[in-house]
């Protein structure tokens, strides 16, 4: 949807608000209204208010104009309120509106370090003293993001060929627009409507776009009280999940990518940014789970560092770094039959630690997680893909 509602996720001492969409003329008194009303209420309880921008693809000027008025007193009063990972686009259009009333941060634990060590009184201004460059971790995430761009531009490239060849359309500018409201209309990634054009065949050559499987039903979904229809939400209870049923260290959890026949990394738990930056899309390398993806097999990796599996270093450097001395890989294996991705648990010893039921809770939460893939794909994205086709006709 274009409306960006804004919700509140308290934390102890901290809460945090979340925007999403599309932040524009049509919306940015709404945006004001709720941000005034979330800081009232911080203010009130004596918690601190972080807003998270993550998944805000559009900032127009009246929003940024909504955004200084609301928050131009908290300057004054030495709180400039933390604003967590907003989109290039989006951090450039702060950054030349100057508003003093805000600080950017690439990630949630440079917003947190920002807040314990910010002044209780005084203000902030840019006379203060000269401006401090950013925080290592922050560089690695801008980094990490650029790289993810750069990877993800040549899949959205190849769709927006298919729509201007598909719909006549005048350039990929306009295919690029069409792909863009049709992620923010239906709350689907760019990347992941982007494969789907790739991978789906046209309208009247598919099955029908509207024959939606039952909606899953999952244990981890409940016991997380999310909506399947929330996919960076679901992938998170899911990696939290393995978590509880493996006594695991840490878990990370890779999505298929169709169109580029690549694994994605989608979730993570206490796995740091070197870890996130060498698997964020892990191809046909010889890797514990590209093993697991197309042999449909777990993968247990006794001992990282003597193992064969790995087929150069610099994973397994990366790993020994991150404290995983064994790994458990199992595959999400849907009613297809095929691998739609892989959750693994790092263990901080070498050996092989898990349990029979351990092993078959994992093996049940993969099953449900490729349920719950296969039921977005052929639901949440269809309907993207339905509403960009109704879109893009002439």
């Amino acid at each position: 949807m274009k409306a960006s509602p804004l919700d509140g996720e308290s934390l102890g001492q901290v809460t945090f608000l979340h925007v999403r969409g599309t932040l524009d003329a049509s919306n940015a008194d709404d945006f004001s209204h709720a941000l005034a009303s979330h800081l009232a209420r911080a203010e009130v309880t004596e918690t601190h208010a972080v807003l998270d921008m993550t998944d805000v693809y559009l900032s127009s000027a009246a929003a940024v104009r909504a955004l200084d008025q609301v928050t131009r007193g908290l300057a004054a009063a030495g709180r400039p309120l933390p604003i967590v990972q907003p989109r290039p686009h989006v951090r450039e259009a702060l950054r030349l509106a100057g508003l003093p009333g805000i600080r950017p941060h690439a990630t949630v634990e440079s917003a947190l370090r920002g807040l314990r060590s910010a002044p209780h009184a005084g203000p902030v201004t840019p006379e203060a003293g000269p401006p401090q460059p950013p925080a290592v971790g922050d560089l690695h995430a801008e980094v990490r993001g650029l790289r993810a761009k750069l990877r993800s531009s040549a899949l959205i490239g190849m769709a927006q060929g298919i729509l201007v060849e598909r719909y006549g359309l005048p350039g990929a500018a306009v295919a690029f627009d069409l792909l863009s409201g049709a992620s923010q209309h239906c709350n689907v990634p760019v990347r992941v409507l982007a494969s789907a054009v790739v991978t789906t065949p046209p309208p009247g050559r598919a099955p029908a776009w509207s024959d939606h499987p039952p909606v899953p039903t999952a244990p981890f979904l409940r016991h997380a009280d999310v909506s399947p229809v929330e996919r960076r939400r679901v992938l998170d209870a899911a990696a939290v999940a393995a978590l509880a049923v493996t006594g695991a260290r840490s878990v990370d959890l890779l999505c298929a990518e169709e169109a580029q026949d690549t694994l994605v990394l989608e979730a993570r738990c206490n796995l740091g940014e070197a870890f996130a930056d060498e698997f964020a899309e892990v191809s046909r390398l010889r890797a514990p789970c590209t093993v697991a993806h197309t042999t449909l097999r777990r993968v247990v990796v006794e001992s990282v560092a003597t193992d064969p599996v790995f087929a150069g270093p610099r994973m397994r450097e990366v790993l020994l770094a991150e404290g995983t001395r064994s790994l458990y890989c199992a595959p999400l294996i849907g009613g297809a039959g095929t691998s739609v991705g892989v959750l693994s648990a790092h263990w901080p010893a070498a050996g092989r630690w898990l349990s029979g039921p351990q092993e078959r809770a994992l093996e049940a939460l993969a099953r449900d997680v490729a349920t719950w893939h296969e039921w977005y794909r052929r639901s949440v994205v269809a309907d993207a893909l339905d509403h960009l086709h109704r879109t893009a006709r002439p």
